[in-house]
């Protein structure tokens, strides 16, 4: 099978785990091809090391990165897959803006061009005008496929409310196990940064900075939690600098009194360390398709509070506590509950490594998946 797939741009946790899930179709399928293609910058690049990977990069000059976006969804796409005789073309988010002379396979994981629009308008980065014209895109490109791949339930249904929409698979992503990544022990800088001199019972939120992700809240909450003196504090995988652009000289405090630690992005290979070396987690983000940070809190024996949204609920079940997402007093309120009820964390535990069982074992399990997806397409032309 030539595989043909396409994410123009795109970072974080979502970039790592596609990555991920390349390498894995690699090597579950030596016998076919994949040709990725991506701009210029992309880490995708990476996978070049892969004997049946090519990864290619699309320029369509010296323009605009969204030129070189449509350039790639109305001819490059096309023009790709006929020159690389590809059986078949996948894309993530957004596609071909035309229909291609073979299947042609949308997974969606972005929850702004799914979601309804007053939902999520007022957390995208860009305006309502940039956000309306991404689902604009969006829809044409899912209505011109024939399958699309969610994540999650509730990005199906969603999905099925769009007229003309093509058949929708849901393939819930794996956890990474310790035979699918490197475990290596933190580095010792981060060590150092994480050393716990006042004993503070330990949480940690895994993300990106995106306003979606809802750190705000968790300033406020901390902050509320230093003022009565509570011995908790939060590590954040965003950098010291995307931390004082979201709370200022609030934020600033709660660094140098020890209750807010910024650590930066973290690499796959160090989250399990990460992971083992705090108490518990925290998920206060008010749009997900389905985030990593859920599966490997309760894969890696965390328990977790997070917000108390439909997708949370779906993807959690009863393996978390739940509070309402953007008031900081309710989350302080049951952290400082949460905190030294260890019966009610050992249950939590115990649910979410039950929860885990509805989801793949490993990467294996969803590549695999996925490409019984591309064989039936296949068969069908």
């Amino acid at each position: 099978m030539r595989i043909v797939f396409q994410y123009f741009t795109g970072g974080g946790g979502a970039l790592s785990n596609i990555m991920l899930l390349l390498q894995t179709l690699s090597k579950l399928y030596p016998q076919d091809s994949i040709i990725v293609v991506c701009s210029n910058k992309s880490d995708l690049h990476h996978l070049n090391v892969f004997s049946n990977i090519e990864v290619i990069s699309y320029d369509a000059g010296d323009l605009h990165q969204e030129i070189d976006r449509l350039m790639l969804g109305y001819v490059g796409l096309k023009k790709i897959a006929s020159q690389y005789k590809a059986d078949i073309v996948w894309s993530l988010n957004i596609g071909s803006y035309v229909k291609l002379d073979v299947p042609h396979v949308l997974s969606v994981n972005n929850p702004y061009q799914v979601y309804p629009l007053e939902d999520v308008v007022q957390y995208h980065p860009k305006s309502r005008f940039n956000l309306l014209v991404l689902r604009s895109f969006f829809k044409k490109s899912l209505c011109l496929s024939d399958a699309v791949i969610v994540q999650t339930p509730i990005m199906g249904r969603y999905i099925g409310q769009i007229k003309d929409a093509p058949t929708t698979y849901v393939v819930p992503k794996a956890v990474e196990r310790d035979e699918d990544v490197r475990v290596d022990p933190l580095p010792e800088e981060m060590k150092s940064i994480l050393e716990n001199r006042k004993g503070f019972f330990t949480f940690l939120y895994v993300s990106t900075s995106s306003p979606h992700k809802n750190h705000k809240t968790l300033i406020d909450a901390f902050e509320l939690l230093a003022n009565q003196v509570v011995g908790a504090r939060v590590v954040l995988t965003i950098s010291h600098d995307e931390l004082i652009k979201i709370g200022g000289g609030k934020a600033q405090k709660l660094v140098d009194d020890g209750y807010v630690i910024p650590i930066g992005w973290v690499k796959k290979q160090h989250l399990r360390s990460l992971y083992d070396a705090v108490d518990a987690c925290l998920m206060p983000s008010v749009l997900e398709s389905l985030s990593s940070a859920h599966l490997e809190a309760m894969e890696w024996g965390k328990a977790q509070i997070v917000a108390d949204l439909p997708y949370a609920r779906d993807l959690c079940g009863g393996a978390a506590v739940y509070v309402a997402p953007e008031f900081p007093s309710k989350w302080a309120e049951t952290i400082m509950e949460f905190i030294p009820d260890d019966t009610l964390r050992q249950n939590l535990v115990m649910r979410g490594r039950e929860q885990m069982q509805l989801f793949p074992k490993t990467w294996d399990e969803m590549a695999r998946q996925i490409h019984k997806v591309f064989e039936g397409l296949i068969a069908k032309t």
